[in-house]
Order: structure tokens, then C-alpha cells, then sequence
């Protein structure tokens, strides 16, 4: 795959998403064949790989290259197609970020690696949540396992500077008069520093932590020798290295300062946001230890201490027997399962979590009580039946004088719905990305892969798919997903539905708009309910899929568990936009080898019969000059006529075949065109009856063949007509040849042009079969289907009848046909010939050539 492989939708989807898609090769330092453009997040280009100025080893953490090789090596070996790793990458700045990478190994059919496929997401942000997660459970547990508060505040400054390593964490109080701090935490500042500090008066002004204590708000230094606030301390700051500060205030829920939280760095500093929301975060788990330890140190009774602990944290908190009884639970476990108090404490693990972890979860019970903690992911059973997703920190601790383990639960419906919707996203970009290269699938695969993937996708439980017929007044259901058969109980199934009959799935024809109905019992006019034994559907969303101005398939999904919204509107969309964009692909390539190959035959046959009348001619003459000149008058005329007429229809069918390959050939790169926006027009004032002789002048050798009788009425003294004049005249040899192509032998074609108002009328009539009725509003399609059939539908092409339209709209004119079975095809052309005048051309308004 190089970059010009991946269309231009694809690409938009993917370089607007957060994953990056690298594609290296199995050699050495990985080199890139293929970025994604939105590598330019880690302050790289795509030239910077493809060059080869980069490899992909290159912009590994040098302490992770070992594990990322030995990993990608490890899986290699085996039989695996696709593996995940977490490691750490740096940006072109230097900076490093964590990402996930999915790497997907593409084999040959030997098993021979050909290349990776990399789909990386950062997740330094998600590593950083987790990190102060992970110090938020570590504190709530140092509350209810008894810690004091300098122990817990210790223990929030060391976290700090694990999160921040070249910062210094501190932590301030204020004494009981709110008057001055006292009481410096830190293992990390000199104690010469903190003796000097301890006692400071609060006040705007003096250094950065009085300040914030004083006026409850943020204050940042980004240098303490420059900044006025340190004027009296800025010496003893120089002394223990401090040049940067930052201070929060810690206040408690009832806007009580309890102190102050800090950060001090040893160089001049700007800090970042993630360093304000570690210290923010910080400040209010220090809030909340400062006043539960107040309020534990007013509670007289254990119980009533560890009552107001529990229920004063949002997070849910067990206190559980080993065997994984509950003997004590806060608040937040009654609001969030709906269960009460006394329902909780008789529960088992059994009672609440999904039979599937039971087992897991009395296992992980043991190994808390040998190992002391454990950290795990599980479920809980809410009372209304609901699967809430939690994380739990566990630890073993000794209560009431016996051994218990205690749990802190945090609900982690938002992160899993975070999760879920990556994954989503870069399945949805693989199942885009496998269907661009299905171009050797058959139709059925394509269509059952774009189908099923849409159900799949979308997170529904059913699907399907349905063609329209050629004037749009019915839906022929293709197919449905193989859920949704498995489902339906009807043994008579329909086929062929009509869409003023049809009920709401044929609403995207009717609005030609997609449809989502995300309450389906509810009432609606659209509704025309449907038959015993159907697949009862709780929601519903269809598109139309439209080439041009005409709407080629419909496609369903249903019964999504949450509602249909934007996300899946645009990925069933894009499914089957690229879905219908590779059938089109497929049938121009079978039109081609259909061609090709006809062409191909008629050539061997014309071939064969050359060589058979140059055989035949040679030994005639070897026999004359053996024979005397009266035996040889006797070459066999007959045999010569036969020959040559078996060579002009074998001549025939060459050119026949020539020209039909070379329209259609001529229809795909005008299409080619067009799509790239490469259509270009330069018009001038002409006279019809020159494009009408010129246009003839290529055609009058097959008229004359057939014996065609040509009839041109064109006026003596016709207003001129702005126009491009070779596209002007390609359209009429594609319309003069298609009438020529449906006149039979002998037959009458007429041309006739008038005046009409500001506008010249050019009529090309002729004797031929005519058009059946139905396909007449159809027949400028550039792509068509006759008797609804997908075998054929690249007649639109073949003909070049939408070139046609396309060039005569550029024009500003109009082009219709009228035709009847059995009475001939009239084409009908109407051209302006008054131009108002703009800036951009000095042209009169109406100007006669004579």
C-alpha cells in the first residue's frame, strides 16, 4: 500500500481521527511504507517517513525498544494476525507521549510477512487520569485504613513528584487562628527552608503561598528572583534552589482555606496544564483528608468514624469478610446499585456480581489476603437488573480486630463507553480500509462484507440490503443479515416492494434522506406495521444510496441497544457509498473484459480466415503452374466469395467491438475526469450547421454502409451559439451515432434545427425500434440498469448519453428524448443564444455569423 492508495473520503476519515495508521516493512528500523497525514498531532509529516529520513524505530523511546522488538518479534514467530502493545514514543519536539498500538501482521500465502499495520492512539492523557486516580484510591484508602494526616499529605507529595519529577511538592497548613502557616510537609525541600518558612504570616504579597491562603485563589511565580511577592524571601529561595512556584489553596466543601498545596521548581517555569489539574486535584484530596481526620477526630466511636468516612466519598466503599460478605458499606453503594443497607450487608459476591466473574472474584479474595491489595476490573448487578462497570481497588486490613478486606469501587461507565467507542472507531476504519481492496471479491461478497459489517458497526442485531428498479418505483430486497434470518419466522417472504406501499423503511426513498427511528413502537404515520412472525424492531435507521440525482439501493439497520445518532449514520453511509463505488468499479472492469475479450475472438476469427484464404490462394497456384492452361480456369470463385465474406463480417465485428470498447473507454475517462474536477470548457461563438457537418463528416461512412437516408434542416441565417465547440461536437456524434446504431438498414434519420425565442432547437430523429418507456427518464444515468438486472449496469457508460447532459448543462441548455416502441427516438437539444453579459467575457448578447 503506498499513500495514493487510500481514496480521498477514507483519508479525510481517517487523518479527522485520533488514531494514527502506520504501515512499516519487516526489515530493519521498520522502515514507513505508508503514514497517515495526522501523524502531524506528534509534530511529524508523511515526507518525513516516506523519504526515509524516519523510520519507525526512530521515534521509539530508546527504554522501550528492546520490549516493542522483542515483542513484534515474539508475535511474528507465531500464528497470530494481530497483537496490542502499550510503549512510549517521542514527538519531533522530544516530548514523550504513551499511545496503544494495534499492530496488524499482513502475511502472503506462504506466511511470509509482507508488512505491518500499526493503528496507534495516544492515551498519555488516559495514563495521566489513571495516575491520579490511582493516587486518589491510594488516599481514600489511607483513610479508612487508619493513616494520620501527615502520612496521607506525605504521601500526596511523593505522588506529586512521581507525576511531575522535576517539580517539588509541598504541602502548608494554617494554624487555628487562620493567621499564619505552620507545619511544612515535604521530605523533599532542605529543612533549613522549611524552618524558615514555618510560621509565615498570611497576606497579599508575601511569597506565593501566603498569598494563596489569604485570598483563597490560585498563584503562579515563573520567577521567584523577578517577582515582587518574594522580595523578602527571594535569598532563601536561591539558597534551596527554588526559582519557579506554584500554590493552591486547599479549601474544604463549606469554602474553609485549610492551607495551601505547592509546587516549587529549580529553573524558571510556566506550568502546564496538566501540572495545574495534578495540583488542583491534589489540593481537593487533601481537603478531603484534612477534614475527614477532623471529623474522625471528633467521632468518639470507631463505627460512627469509618460511618462518616464512607459516606462522605462519592466512590463506593465494601468492607467485606474474606469470604466476600459485605459487613459494612457507605452511601454511595446504596444510590449507585439501589439496593439498601440491609439488602447489601446479607449479600455474597454472588448476589451482585455476573456469574461470570463469581469465580474470579473468589479467587482474587485469597490472593488480597496473601499478597495485601489488588487492583481489578468487574461488574455489579444494579436491583433493576443493569450491569454497572466498576474499577476496584482491594486491600487487606484488620477491622474491629479481625481480618477484612476492604473495596473501593469507582463506576466506570463513561471510560468503558470511551473504550468501547476507540475500538468502534478503528474497526470501522479497518472494515473501510478491507472493503477498498476487495476489488477481486465477487458482488455477493462485496455486498454480504458491506452489509453484515454494517450491523456489526453499528451495534445492531439485524440488517439489510435492497436495490431499486430502474425508475425508482419499487425496492428488490437483496438480502438480509444472517441474524436477522435466523430471527424471522415468515415463510413466505416478499421481494419486490413497492414504494408507495411500503411503510416506513421506504421513507428514505420517498425524502431521499437517511431515516432513523430510534422509538419505532411509538405511533407514526410513516408506519405500515408488519407481518406475523417479522423480527420485532425496537429501532431502526436506512439510508439511500444515490449516484447522481438517483437513488440506486436502500440499506437498513436495526435494534441497536442505545439510540442511533450521527456516528453510525456516517459509517453505514460510508459503507455502502464505498460499497456501491466498488460494484460500479467491478462492472465497468467486466464491461472492459467483456469487450477485450469479444474483440479478442473476433480478431483470432479474422486472423484464422486470412491465413485460411492465403493457404487456399497458394496451393490453387501451385496447381495452375502443374497443370496445362486450359485445366486451370477452374479456381474456385465460389470458394473465394465464401472467404472474403466470412472475412468482412469478421472485419465487421472487429470494428464493431473497436468502437463500442473505445465509447466506453472515452466514457470512463471523461468520468475520471469529472470526479477529479478536471472537466474544463473554453467557449466561443459558433454556427450550428458547422458542428452538425463536422460531427457528420465522422460518421457519414457508417451511414452510407447501412444505407441510411440523412436528412439536414438547418435554416439559412441562425443566430449564433456560445460553445465549446469539440465538446459540442462530441455530443452530437454520440447522439447522431446512437441513432445511426438503432436505425435498421435502409432506415431515415433526421436533423432538423429552428429558432425558438432566445433559443436554437436541435431535433436528431430516427426510424429505429424505439425506447421502452420505463427507462426513458433514466437513459442520461451514467449508470443504468435494464430489467432490473445488476448484470448490465454500465449501459449509462457504454452509450455516453450522460456525457451528453453533462456537456449540454454546461452549456446552460437542455436535452430530452421523446420515443415510443415501434415508432423511433427523437432527441431533442435547446442552446441559448442570448448570453447577459458579465465582467469576466465581452461578449454581445446576441451576435449573427454569416
Amino acid at each position: 500500500m503506498t499513500q495514493l492508495d487510500v481514496n480521498s473520503e477514507l483519508a479525510k476519515v481517517i487523518n479527522d481521527s485520533p488514531v494514527t495508521i502506520f504501515i512499516w516493512k519487516p526489515e530493519e528500523g521498520w522502515p514507513v511504507e505508508f503514514v497517515s497525514e495526522n501523524v502531524s498531532q506528534f509534530g511529524y509529516s508523511s515526507e518525513d517517513f516516506l523519504s526515509g529520513k524516519l523510520k519507525y524505530e526512530d521515534i521509539i523511546h530508546p527504554d522501550d525498544i528492546e520490549h516493542v522488538r522483542r515483542e513484534v518479534t515474539e508475535y511474528s514467530e507465531t500464528d497470530v494476525d494481530n497483537f496490542t502493545q502499550e510503549y512510549r514514543i517521542l514527538t519531533a519536539s522530544g516530548e514523550t507521549r504513551c499511545i496503544d498500538d494495534r499492530t496488524i501482521i499482513r502475511r502472503d500465502e506462504d506466511g511470509n510477512i509482507q508488512y505491518y499495520e500499526g493503528i496507534i492512539l495516544d492515551i498519555s492523557q488516559r495514563k495521566f487520569s489513571e495516575t491520579i486516580i490511582d493516587c486518589r484510591n491510594q488516599v481514600l484508602e489511607a483513610l479508612a485504613s487508619g493513616e494520620t494526616l501527615n502520612e496521607i499529605l506525605t504521601r500526596l507529595v511523593r505522588s506529586t513528584k512521581r507525576i511531575i519529577p522535576e517539580a517539588i511538592g509541598f504541602v502548608m497548613l494554617l494554624d487555628k487562628e487562620k493567621k499564619r502557616l505552620v507545619h511544612a510537609i515535604s521530605p523533599h525541600l532542605p529543612d533549613f527552608y522549611k524552618k524558615a518558612i514555618e510560621g509565615l504570616p498570611i497576606g497579599e504579597g508575601i511569597g506565593s503561598c501566603s498569598t494563596a491562603a489569604y485570598t483563597g485563589k490560585r498563584v503562579v511565580v515563573e520567577d521567584i528572583m523577578e517577582h515582587p511577592y518574594w522580595k523578602d524571601l527571594k535569598e532563601i529561595a536561591a539558597q534551596a534552589g527554588l526559582r519557579a512556584s506554584c500554590c493552591e489553596p486547599i479549601i474544604s466543601s463549606n469554602n474553609e482555606v485549610f492551607g495551601t498545596f505547592g509546587i516549587y521548581f529549580h529553573e524558571p517555569h510556566k506550568p502546564t496544564k496538566e501540572e495545574i489539574d495534578i495540583l488542583k486535584a491534589n489540593a481537593n484530596l487533601a481537603a478531603i483528608a484534612i477534614n475527614n481526620k477532623r471529623v474522625l477526630d471528633t467521632a468518639i466511636e470507631s463505627e460512627q468514624k469509618l460511618k462518616i468516612i464512607l459516606n462522605n466519598v462519592n466512590d463506593q466503599i465494601y468492607i467485606s469478610e474474606l469470604d466476600g460478605k459485605a459487613i459494612a458499606v457507605n452511601q454511595a453503594v446504596v444510590d449507585t446499585l439501589g439496593y439498601s443497607k440491609d439488602e447489601m450487608l446479607r449479600a455474597y459476591p454472588s448476589d451482585i456480581v455476573p456469574s461470570k466473574d463469581v469465580h474470579r472474584i473468589s479467587k482474587l479474595m485469597k490472593e488480597i489476603e496473601t499478597d495485601g491489595r489488588a487492583m481489578y476490573e468487574t461488574e455489579a448487578i444494579h436491583k433493576d437488573g443493569r450491569k454497572i462497570p466498576l474499577e476496584v481497588s482491594a486491600r487487606f486490613i484488620i477491622y474491629d480486630g479481625k481480618k477484612t478486606i476492604l473495596s473501593v469501587a469507582r463506576e466506570i461507565s463513561e471510560r468503558k463507553r470511551a473504550e468501547r467507542k476507540r475500538r468502534l472507531q478503528e474497526e470501522r476504519l479497518e472494515a473501510l480500509v478491507k472493503l477498498n481492496s476487495m476489488a477481486g471479491a465477487s458482488l455477493n461478497e462485496i455486498t454480504d462484507f458491506a452489509r453484515e459489517e454494517a450491523v456489526r458497526l453499528t451495534e445492531s442485531s439485524l440488517g439489510y440490503l435492497a436495490f431499486m428498479n430502474a425508475d425508482e418505483t419499487a425496492l428488490i430486497m437483496h438480502s438480509w443479515s444472517k441474524s436477522a434470518m435466523k430471527e424471522c419466522g415468515i415463510k413466505d417472504r416478499h421481494f419486490v416492494y413497492p414504494i408507495k406501499t411500503t411503510g416506513l423503511w421506504g421513507e428514505a426513498v420517498r425524502q431521499r434522506r437517511p431515516i432513523i427511528t430510534n422509538e419505532y413502537s411509538l405511533p407514526s404515520p410513516m408506519k405500515k406495521g408488519y407481518p406475523k412472525d417479522h423480527v420485532k424492531l425496537t429501532r431502526h435507521m436506512n439510508i439511500p444510496i444515490i449516484d447522481g440525482d438517483h437513488i440506486v439501493a436502500v440499506a437498513g439497520v436495526g435494534n441497536k441497544e442505545e439510540d442511533y445518532d450521527e456516528s453510525d449514520l456516517r459509517q453505514l453511509t460510508l459503507l455502502m457509498q464505498g460499497m456501491w463505488n466498488l460494484i460500479q468499479r467491478k462492472q465497468i472492469e467486466d464491461a472492459l473484459k467483456q469487450y477485450s475479450d469479444e474483440l479478442k475472438t473476433a480478431n483470432e476469427e479474422l486472423r484464422s480466415i486470412n491465413r485460411m484464404k492465403t493457404e487456399f490462394i497458394a496451393e490453387r497456384l501451385e496447381d495452375i503452374y502443374g497443370l496445362e492452361h486450359s485445366e486451370c480456369s477452374i479456381l474456385d470463385d465460389e470458394m473465394i466469395r465464401s472467404i472474403d465474406e466470412q472475412q468482412a463480417k469478421a472485419i465487421n465485428s472487429v470494428l464493431l467491438n473497436s468502437a463500442r470498447l473505445k465509447r466506453l473507454v472515452n466514457s470512463l475517462l471523461y468520468m475520471s475526469q469529472e470526479q477529479a474536477g478536471k472537466i474544463e470548457y473554453t467557449f466561443s461563438w459558433t454556427q450550428v450547421d458547422k458542428l452538425i457537418s463536422e460531427a457528420l463528416m465522422n460518421l457519414i461512412l457508417v451511414i452510407d454502409e447501412k444505407g441510411i437516408t440523412l436528412e439536414v434542416d438547418v435554416p439559412d441565417g441562425l443566430p449564433a451559439i456560445r460553445s465549446d465547440k469539440d465538446k459540442l461536437t462530441e455530443t452530437l456524434i454520440i447522439l447522431i451515432d446512437n441513432a445511426i446504431k438503432f436505425t435498421p438498414e435502409g432506415g431515415r434519420i433526421h436533423i432538423h434545427v429552428s429558432e425558438e425565442s432566445d433559443n436554437l432547437h436541435l431535433r436528431i430523429t430516427d426510424t429505429g425500434p424505439g425506447i421502452q418507456k420505463d427507462l426513458v427518464p433514466h437513459i442520461f444515468q451514467k449508470f443504468y440498469q435494464v430489467e432490473d438486472s445488476m448484470s448490465r449496469m454500465y449501459q449509462g457508460l457504454e452509450s455516453g448519453l450522460y456525457i451528453c447532459k453533462d456537456i449540454i448543462l454546461a452549456h446552460k441548455g437542455d436535452i430530452w428524448i421523446e420515443s415510443q416502441k415501434g415508432k423511433g427516438t427523437t432527441f431533442h437539444i435547446k442552446l441559448p443564444t442570448c448570453i447577459v453579459e458579465d465582467d469576466s467575457h465581452n461578449l454581445p448578447k446576441r451576435e449573427m455569423i454569416k
